[in-house]
């Protein structure tokens, strides 16, 4: 539209000029008069042209607007529109992102920052309608306020210490939320197309999480405390009645072997050869000469 005004106007210049041009005082601007009347009409025609002929990109959907009116869509390549009256508004239907910060409250009271990202596409089908709808600004005029909205009705079911630990449950609701909310403008969430990239709470509730921690560490602490004295006890009475076990054996083998004797076995096996032949004490006494007597005639 711009070629075809510059265009007549120098076809217009060049009239003028032409016209000036039969006083002999001016005669010398007659070919430049006679360069302006062709060169305009040249511009009016060849831009006219080149401004008649689209080309809409690859990962995008052509809007055709007839005098400011959505008329319909065309596909990606070139399309050949009515001067003056048609024009194409490119709208991107390759996979977007956007990152947002919602604030919402938890079941418990407690309020909960989330950063997200969302990854969204425009149906192509349907550019032409999103575009009468809501024109370009999709963005902030539905996108944003869904995911507001899509975080608060979430994070109203779930305790703040719950949406830590069910996180990917939490995720997962979140985005069919807002899948249900944005289809109705022609939107679609990618599939695993959200992302939570932070839950943040208040001081307080962080400072309330980090002392149940060290309350747990210290409830695991002293427990493994516990059980180590009750292993070291059932050990020490393990040990008690083996040695009770063993001298009631003691005891038994002495009352069978007669006890006297098997006393002097063991000391004789210990003597060093400088002790009396004859032993006694507590009203015991040992004939330690016959003992051995026994001993070397024993086979």
């Amino acid at each position: 539209m711009g070629a075809l005004v510059l265009g007549i106007m120098i076809f217009v210049c060049g009239l003028v000029l032409r016209a000036s041009a039969k006083q002999p005082a001016q005669a010398n601007l007659k070919p430049v008069a006679g360069l302006l009347t062709v060169v305009g009409p040249l511009i009016a025609i060849f831009g006219t042209m080149f401004s008649s002929v689209v080309i809409v990109e690859s990962g995008y959907a052509g809007v055709k607007l007839r005098l400011g009116a959505a008329v319909g869509q065309v596909r990606e390549g070139m399309h050949f529109l009515v001067p003056g009256m048609e024009e194409i508004v490119q709208m991107e239907v390759r996979t977007q992102k956007v990152e947002s910060k919602a604030t919402a409250a938890s079941r418990d009271l407690q309020p909960v920052t989330a950063d997200l990202a969302l990854n969204f596409r425009i149906d192509p089908a349907k550019a032409s309608d999103l575009y009468k709808n809501l024109g370009t600004d999709y963005n902030s005029r539905i996108i944003a306020p869904a995911i507001q909205e899509a975080i608060k009705v979430v994070t109203a079911q779930y305790t703040a210490e719950d949406l830590i630990r069910q996180r990917q449950k939490v995720k997962t609701e979140v985005e069919a939320e807002m899948t249900r909310r944005l289809s109705q403008y022609w939107i679609i969430v990618d599939p695993g197309g959200l992302s939570i990239t932070n839950f943040e709470f208040s001081a307080e509730f962080n400072r309330a999480i980090e002392a149940k921690q060290i309350a747990q560490q210290d409830a695991e602490k002293q427990k493994f405390v516990l059980q180590r004295a009750e292993l070291e006890k059932q050990t020490k009475i393990a040990q008690a009645q083996g040695e009770a076990e063993a001298a009631k054996l003691n005891a038994l083998a002495l009352k069978e072997a007669g006890g006297e004797l098997v006393v002097a076995r063991e000391w004789i096996a210990k003597w060093d050869g400088k002790v009396p032949q004859v032993s006694g004490g507590q009203g015991m006494i040992i004939d330690l000469r016959s003992i051995l007597n026994d001993m070397k005639t024993t086979p």
